[in-house]
């Protein structure tokens, strides 16, 4: 396709074209007033006809910006963004935005600003929230080896004035309205520098779905990059658009994000630290199968399953 883009947007869709259609009004007054932008939505192969219903939509609205790329094969969350990447080159930027989102007036133009004016800003997000305007977490630390045997052990939670900084959820800050550089940041709403993607290439396709944007932003950090959270502007992220339970089977859901957790671990620390925490993992749901049997049938169950996950896994990393 065309080159010199000064922003491409990419929307995976999977299942989700109403929700598709919806983020896209929500950009429709904003990305004509960014030149030479561009949004592609990647379908993953849905076959219940989104292609079809995005692209009347696009016609009905005259809606030039947009491209519908209809894949053959579900790519995957990191696949799917990878190929709306790859189908321009050369842009200044790329924001890879969620199906289920809105994005509010002015957030593509203020986080383009800040962008231009800190040169040294790898990839940013905006302040998320929830459907009632409650805030989403959106910044995490990275699960390096340390902090995940903890966390695994639940000691952030027991013993917090000792563990407290093991959790990687970061809950020390006021993410309403604190500017700040973090270590991770989601991929809902990932604006990401076109010089760094060229640099570091884009998501990891080992990952299906949960992790990438772990591992992505260890690799922006490696590449001595900066992260950063602006909670100036925000969009509303639904959540859940492409896995909810009728999209993705539950168990399986489970899988993928079970085997994202060691993915990131083999990647970013070595496989033998993903190897540790897969085995105390195990060991900690063994433990609880012999705490709740008898005691909790629900509990019990749900440790059952999470452990017949665990066996479960592909554990040749590559």
């Amino acid at each position: 396709m065309e080159t010199g883009l000064t922003l491409l947007i990419v929307i995976v869709n999977y299942k989700t074209p109403d929700l598709t259609i919806n983020c896209l009004k929500s950009l429709s007054n904003q990305i004509v007033k960014i030149k030479n932008s561009h949004v592609v939505v990647v379908d993953n192969n849905s076959q219940d006809g989104s292609p079809e219903k995005i692209n009347q939509i696009i016609k009905e609205n005259n809606w030039q910006w947009v491209t519908v790329l209809a894949e053959s094969e579900n790519w995957g969350f990191s696949g799917g963004n990878n190929r709306g990447l790859e189908t321009f080159s050369n842009h200044e930027y790329a924001l890879l935005l969620n199906s289920d989102t809105i994005v509010y007036d002015r957030t593509l133009e203020y986080c383009l600003q800040v962008m231009e004016e800190q040169k040294d800003i790898g990839v940013m997000s905006c302040k998320l929230l929830n459907e009632d305007g409650s805030l989403q977490n959106v910044t995490r630390k990275f699960p390096n080896p340390m902090r995940s045997l903890i966390s695994a052990l639940g000691l952030p939670w027991y013993l917090p004035f000792l563990f407290n900084w093991a959790n990687i959820d970061d809950d020390t800050w006021d993410k309403e309205n604190t500017k700040k550089d973090v270590d991770w940041l989601g991929g809902a709403f990932l604006l990401i520098r076109g010089s760094l993607l060229r640099k570091i290439g884009g998501l990891d396709e080992d990952f299906f779905f949960y992790g990438e944007d772990i591992e992505f932003n260890y690799r922006v950090y490696k590449a001595g990059w900066r992260r950063y959270y602006d909670p100036t502007v925000s969009i509303i992220h639904l959540g859940g658009g492409s896995s909810d339970e009728e999209k993705m089977a539950q168990l399986k859901r489970k899988t993928y994000y079970w085997q994202g957790r060691y993915l990131v671990q083999s990647k970013c620390y070595g496989k033998i630290f993903a190897l540790i925490l897969y085995y105390i993992d195990l060991l900690i749901l063994e433990l609880k199968i012999l705490v709740y049997n008898q005691r909790d049938t629900y509990k019990y169950k749900l440790a059952q399953e999470m452990r017949s996950v665990l066996k479960n896994l592909n554990l040749n990393f590559n």
